[in-house]
């Protein structure tokens, strides 16, 4: 639906998330609303939470094989990573998995999985992990601590 139906008609909205549980708002130039009833976001939730606990456990009962096993089927590019930093991404995944749904904010985990798949795109590329990973003989000069707008800038 248009965002402008949610002013003009809210009842024939209401009526769609009420039949469909959720509708998605398109929004001109702007990311599109999606409401959902509450009932729903909290199944939603508490599925996310079980799915939590379970990785948590798998971890916590050394059962990070299986956990890497199941990543690296869902993510290919995972098996780029060497065995030492699948593993770590095993662990991490549950961690940040769990942190999350506490939290019931879920931006970590997109961030923490983007930030894994550009460690596996480099190694993917041998020289250039090569080139990344060798040792500087040089002074590069004091690392400046960076100012608060590069900061904001770095977060959007």
């Amino acid at each position: 639906m248009q965002w402008s139906d949610a002013a003009r008609t809210p009842r024939d909205v209401a009526a769609a998330v009420e039949s469909s549980g959720e509708v998605r708002l398109e929004r001109r130039g702007e990311v599109p609303f999606v409401i959902i009833r509450e009932d729903r976001a909290q199944e939603a939730q508490e599925a996310m939470e079980t799915a939590a606990r379970v990785l948590r456990n798998m971890v916590s009962h050394d059962r990070t094989d299986v956990l890497e096993a199941m990543l690296t089927e869902a993510l290919p590019w995972s098996r780029f990573l060497p065995d030492k930093d699948r593993k770590e991404f095993a662990r991490e995944f549950a961690w940040t998995i769990e942190a999350c749904s506490d939290l019931k904010f879920w931006a970590p985990l997109g961030r923490m999985l983007h930030e894994w798949q550009q460690t596996a795109a480099i190694h993917a590329d041998p020289d250039l992990a090569q080139e990344l990973s060798r040792a500087l003989n040089i002074d590069l000069g004091p690392v400046l601590m960076p100012s608060q707008e590069d900061l904001g800038a770095e977060e959007e």
